[in-house]
C-alpha cells in the first residue's frame, strides 16, 4: 500500500512539473508584436509609428526589414519615452532582409518608428518579435 501511495505522488509530482514547464513555454513562444507593409513611390519622405507592448517574461526583442523592392534611404527605430534603445539606417537598392540581433528588453510600452528620405521607391514588410527566456 505504501508503494502505492509513493509511486502517486511521483506521478503527481512529474504531472505537475510538465504542466509547469509547458505554461512558461507558452507564455515565453515568440509573438510577433509589430508588422505592418509600407509601400512608397515618390519624391516625399514618410513616416509610420507603431506603439507595441514587450510582454511579461519577454526579455528578448527583433527586428526584421524584409524589402522587396526598392531605392531609397530608410531608418528605424525603437523608443521608450526620450530614451532610443536601439535604431539603424540603410540605403536601399534591390531586395534584401535586414534582421537585427536579438536585444535584451524589459516588459513595457514602446514605439517603433519607420521612416525614409528623399526621392525613391520601396516595397518593404517590418515585423518586430518578442521571446522570452525559454526561448
Amino acid at each position: 500500500m505504501a508503494m502505492s501511495r509513493a509511486l502517486k505522488a511521483i506521478v503527481l509530482i512529474v504531472i505537475i512539473v510538465v504542466v509547469v514547464f509547458g505554461v512558461y513555454a507558452a507564455v515565453t513562444y515568440p509573438r510577433t508584436v509589430v508588422s505592418f507593409p509600407m509601400s512608397i513611390d515618390g519624391m516625399t519622405a514618410q513616416k509610420e509609428e507603431k506603439e507595441f507592448d514587450v510582454p511579461w517574461l519577454h526579455g528578448s526583442l527583433q527586428v526584421e526589414i524584409k524589402v522587396e523592392s526598392g531605392n531609397v534611404l530608410w531608418s528605424a527605430k525603437i523608443t521608450s519615452g526620450d530614451e532610443e534603445i536601439w535604431s539603424h539606417v540603410a540605403t536601399q537598392g534591390g531586395q534584401t532582409t535586414y534582421t537585427s540581433r536579438w536585444m535584451e528588453i524589459p516588459a513595457g510600452r514602446y514605439k517603433f518608428t519607420f521612416r525614409t528620405a528623399g526621392i525613391g521607391e520601396l516595397d518593404a514588410e517590418i515585423k518586430v518579435t518578442t521571446k522570452g527566456g525559454f526561448w
